[in-house]
């Protein structure tokens, strides 16, 4: 066993070895197994095989490897790519569920609107059946985009306050009588995202022998790329002009399976390796992933390694590998699973034999051949003309009479009803989930019993479907926001389900676990919003639960049912309770409420009125009363003082008469006084 410091140093050379010897390993594999088998696949889905074995036989081809995978096609992509979103990541707490909403939605964008996911899907699909494998390449492309925009009449200062933000380059610029300028500039835009491209199986190759691609050693993307496209990406321009023409360049173009796939509509791939500039000239580009120690450090790690001729042109050290594969049938410890469409090919043979043989029967039968009796005909053109009414002129009655014609043999049609259930077996596809079985659909089936029948029949497809969902799906959602992690450096505001989302990805979390949902029977997605629907009605009418039924929970509920329904936009139809303003009372209530007030306030005023009314009453009583003694007391004053004036005036008068009868006396005193002198 060789120890750490008995390693050397890779250089250039033993990198392109150690690249060589992979690529002529694989490439052996590929051309020598797999490639032929594919072009084998590919002629009997083109319905070009099997041949008829004579020429005057018939030309009629069964289409059951095309109706096969085109089946199981149309059901996964269906399930997976009709704009229902069943890919969502997993919150890791309560606080999480938000952000884990906005992470799948956002993901969901980049795959369908950033990406043509239909289109990968579409194609992956095809190659996993008619391949063995499909694969597509998940990248981080940087993109730069160029507007143009115009400005008018800025000072200098101005133009330089525009130009000094970052990515705007002047074009060109006049200046008018006044000193003032007008122009174009430019603004480079990063447009920058994450790409998803599907890979022809041609272009994929991989050690014989491999287990999984997480495990492999070495696999590649080989393609041809013109000397202009590979200075478009940067590299080395002494490295260019030092790549010479390979042979494997010429052996791509002339791949069997690349022939058999465009051999319908006769088109051949031009070749450019001995064209008329050299700009344009091909090359065969291999981008290698690969483990190497070029260090000798005793511990291999995964290089991409980009080869073109005998040309290193870029080598760094990488995490993972950026492919993404579906193996729908897979066998165990392998890369490489069966072939779905070949497993076909056999009932397209047999059923092409048959059907071939009725139809010759029945023509050998409307236009038989004929037994002539030699000297028998006058004219023997007559005969092979087969004008309708023309004559045959005879020389003896028995000159011409019809060749003998076995009868067809009844078991014919039996034996193809007996491979259309062999299909049907095979593919896993039947006629009745298909909607082909007229005597599915009639009176005596309800149609419960239908459906049950169609959601049986389809239990290999589910398995083929999950294993697109765990093989593919999950880690090309998972690519993808990874990539999306590290690579966005700027906040972006996005268009999600009808509503307008601001978000932030270098804030989002490294991992997170992807949980596909997959309804794929016969209206699954409908029994699940049926199944919703029933749970609603079922909260809101039990008295019981409605306290545990909130505004929340239904609004979770309802837009559950939407999305099952495939109405993603669910924003613009529902309200979330969180964008709800304060509940307002009802109309017809506040209205209630506000009479009632009335009614109270107006039995109070009514009160206070007759409160009011008795204070009033009392007072004017007491005022009454107190009014009264007043006045008795008035009176008895004034009867008093009345008295008091009699009683003085009596006095007075007795005064006044004792003071006349005083005065009287004083009077007649002095008349007796002077009377005897005198």
């Amino acid at each position: 066993m060789a120890k750490i410091e008995d390693y050397k140093v890779m250089d250039e050379g033993d990198i392109l070895k150690a690249l060589e010897l992979n690529i002529k390993s694989a490439v052996g594999y590929y051309d020598s197994e797999l490639s032929q088998e594919r072009k084998k696949v590919t002629e009997y889905y083109n319905a070009e095989k099997p041949k008829p074995a004579h020429d005057g036989n018939s030309k009629y081809v069964s289409q059951d490897v095309w109706s096969g995978v085109q089946s199981m096609s149309a059901l996964l992509l269906e399930t997976f790519a009709a704009g229902n979103r069943i890919v969502r990541f997993a919150p890791q707490n309560p606080d999480d569920v938000q952000t884990a909403e906005i992470c799948s939605a956002y993901t969901d964008y980049v795959l369908h609107r950033q990406n043509d996911f239909f289109d990968v899907a579409q194609q992956v699909i095809l190659d996993g059946l008619m391949a063995r494998v499909g694969v597509c390449k998940i990248f981080w492309e940087m993109m730069t985009e160029t507007q143009e925009e115009e400005f008018d009449n800025l000072t200098e200062d101005e133009l330089d306050l525009l130009l000094s933000e970052e990515d705007l380059e002047l074009i060109d610029s006049d200046t008018n009588e006044i000193g003032l300028m007008s122009g174009t500039v430019e603004r480079k835009i990063d447009a920058s995202k994450v790409c998803i491209l599907p890979v022809s199986p041609e272009e994929f190759i991989i050690e014989a022998q491999a287990a999984s691609l997480d495990t492999v050693d070495f696999c590649a993307h080989r393609t041809r790329k013109s000397l202009s496209e590979l200075r478009d990406m940067g590299y080395d321009e002494d490295k260019i002009s030092l790549i010479g023409t390979d042979h494997e360049d010429v052996e791509l173009e002339t791949d069997p399976e690349i022939l058999a796939r465009f051999e319908q509509i006769g088109g051949s791939r031009k070749n450019h390796a001995h064209g008329y500039i050299d700009q344009v000239r091909e090359v065969l580009v291999y981008e290698a992933y690969i483990n190497l120690d070029p260090e000798a450090t005793g511990t291999a790690s995964l290089y991409k390694v980009v080869k073109a001729g005998n040309q290193i042109l870029e080598m760094e050290k990488v995490d993972r590998r950026p492919f993404i594969c579906f193996t729908p049938l897979p066998i165990a410890h392998s890369f490489y699973g069966s072939n779905f469409a070949a497993k076909l090919i056999a009932t397209q043979n047999a059923k092409t034999v048959l059907t071939r043989s009725i139809l010759d029967h029945a023509v050998i039968t409307n236009n038989p051949r004929y037994m002539v009796v030699k000297g028998g005909l006058t004219n023997p053109r007559e005969l092979i003309s087969n004008r309708v009414g023309g004559l045959v002129n005879v020389s003896r009655p028995d000159a011409i009479s019809p060749m003998p014609q076995a009868n067809l043999n009844p078991f014919i049609f039996q034996t193809i009803g007996m491979l259309d259930d062999d299909k049907e077996d095979t593919s896993s596809i039947s006629r009745l989930s298909q909607g082909l079985n007229k005597d599915a659909v009639s009176k005596q089936n309800s149609a419960a019993m239908v459906e049950q029948l169609a959601t049986m029949s389809q239990q290999r497809a589910k398995i083929i479907a999950r294993n697109f969902a765990n093989q593919f799906l999950k880690p090309l959602f998972h690519e993808a926001y990874r990539l999306i992690v590290e690579n966005e450096q700027e906040e972006k505001v996005v268009d999600i389900a009808g509503g307008f989302v601001q978000i932030d990805p270098r804030n989002w979390k490294e991992k997170r676990d992807v949980m596909v949902e997959m309804k794929l029977g016969y209206g699954e997605q409908e029994r699940e919003s049926q199944k919703y629907l029933s749970l609603h009605t079922l909260m809101t009418q039990d008295p019981s639960l409605q306290p545990l039924y909130g505004i929340q929970n239904r609004y979770n509920m309802m837009k559950q049912i939407l999305e099952q329904q495939g109405i993603l936009n669910v924003n613009e139809y529902l309200t979330s309770p969180e964008q709800l303003p304060p509940p307002q009372p009802d109309q017809s209530a506040q209205m209630q409420m506000q009479l009632t007030a009335k009614q109270m306030e107006l039995q109070e005023r009514q009160t206070a009125v007759a409160e009011q009314k008795v204070a009033t009453q009392a007072e004017q009583a007491a005022a009454k009363m107190e009014l009264d003694a007043v006045k008795a007391q008035s009176q008895f004053a004034l009867q008093s003082d009345q008295q008091d004036l009699r009683e003085a005036e009596f006095e007075h008068k007795v005064k006044v008469d004792e003071g006349e009868l005083e005065l009287l006396k004083t009077t007649e005193d002095r008349r007796g006084i002077v009377s005897p002198t005198g």
